[in-house]
């Protein structure tokens, strides 16, 4: 077990020497950190869920005016929907069509009449499709609204068919009762029932700076494990291995100590980014250490796994030293540490859960976010460290197969 240690501890010393390691492994990350902080704070900051929408009404009746005032005017919706009451349905797909508008809802002359005579009514919604959400909200609305009239005639009418006939009040003084009762639609606040909400929805509490940290940390987990494993290529190019194989060591303890040493030098890079982002940038990473330190271990045994299973399949060190910067991108765009997940289709969602880099960054943001416990992070470790293992077990295989 010494020999493995001092093996691994070896090529942390040498790495920590490398003046263009420290460089990009350490500097690199911590400038990127910095700079997408400071960059996108200002579109990180939680902002107000606002529809500008329009209302074209033809109709001036009474149910239009419902709907107007006490429905898109009501205290749950009015902070929400920003009214632009337009005079024709041409100025309205005009407006919306320069995009001024995301939806307007254009009621038609006879509207109101229509539903007290029992007929056919409808509501017009044109929408834009570039701002789909946002039109979405008041389709909705429109809908909620129209179920909850189409309701309370249905009630009245079935009344007129069935009770009315029986009853000893006159027919043409129910008639005359039937608006009053479709009024109280009005008083009713559970018609739409609509929470108020922002456009950025998965990072509550956490600053642009803060996932940043995060995002750019796990890249660069790949970036330094690695450069560990181009060691293994490099130390058979240079003799160093074999020279090596002369002392009274084990093959499989050489192996396991580069393995450990993979490890090492990622594990301490990660350390010293939370340290830094911590102390410097004022990341809060969460309130659980445990939670913290096993997520650490877990992403990089995850990352250290992938990096021996890539220098299985490649040739060289030159293949990893040109190849390996390009998947540690991928990665981390698909894994969501340079775009939000909330923001990706629904076929880079599923892709995304493949990468240790979408668990990593799920796991640190659920510390960050919510200030979960230890427990509360297991779930991504279990599969971080799931990966490994299958990476580990992998790589080693197709390592030993090539006799390296």
């Amino acid at each position: 077990m010494k020999k493995i240690f001092f093996i691994a501890i070896k090529d942390l010393k040498l790495r920590v020497r490398d003046f263009h390691a420290f460089i990009l492994l350490l500097v690199m990350p911590l400038v990127l950190i910095l700079v997408l902080g400071i960059v996108f704070k200002p579109m990180w900051t939680s902002t107000p869920f606002v529809v500008d929408m329009g209302v074209v009404d033809l109709d001036n009746g009474e149910f239009s005016k419902i709907l107007i005032n006490d429905v898109f005017g009501s205290a749950d919706l009015k902070s929400m929907l920003n009214i632009t009451l337009l005079d024709s349905e041409a100025e309205a797909k005009d407006r919306i069509n320069q995009g001024k508008l995301a939806a307007v809802v254009i009621l038609n002359k006879g509207f109101s009449d229509a539903i007290t005579a029992g007929k056919s009514a409808s509501i017009e919604v044109l929408a834009d499709p570039e701002q789909s959400i946002k039109s979405g909200v008041v389709k909705s609305i429109v809908e909620s609204y129209t179920l909850e009239v189409l309701k309370r005639r249905t009630m009245v009418e079935t009344f007129l068919g069935t009770v009315a006939p029986y009853s000893s009040v006159n027919p043409i003084d129910l008639q005359k009762m039937i608006p009053e009762w479709l009024k109280e639609i009005e008083n009713e606040k559970d018609i739409v029932l609509v929470k108020s909400s922002t456009e950025k929805k998965s990072t509550n509490e956490i600053p642009a700076m803060g996932y940043y940290a995060v995002g750019m940390a796990v890249m660069y987990l790949l970036f330094a494990t690695n450069a560990g494993a181009e060691t293994i290529f490099e130390e058979r190019r240079l003799k160093t291995y074999d020279r090596i194989r002369t002392a009274p060591v084990h093959e499989n303890v050489l192996f396991l100590g580069k393995l450990l040493g993979i490890f090492l030098v990622a594990f301490v890079q990660f350390l010293i980014i939370v340290l830094f982002t911590a102390l410097f940038y004022k990341v809060s990473w969460g309130k659980s250490l445990p939670g913290i330190f096993i997520l650490m271990v877990s992403s990089v045994l995850a990352f250290s796994g992938f990096s021996t299973l890539f220098a299985s399949i490649a040739k060289n060190e030159e293949q990893i030293g040109s190849i390996g910067p390009a998947l540690s991108m991928i990665f981390s765009f698909l894994g969501g540490g340079m775009m939000p997940i909330f923001l990706f289709p629904q076929w880079m969602t599923v892709a995304s859960k493949f990468t240790p880099n979408r668990w990593a960054l799920d796991g640190f943001l659920k510390l960050m976010e919510s200030n979960a416990s230890f427990a509360q992070v297991l779930p991504q470790c279990g599969v971080l460290v799931m990966m490994a293992l299958v990476f580990f077990l992998i790589g080693t295989l197709r390592l030993k197969a090539k006799g390296v």
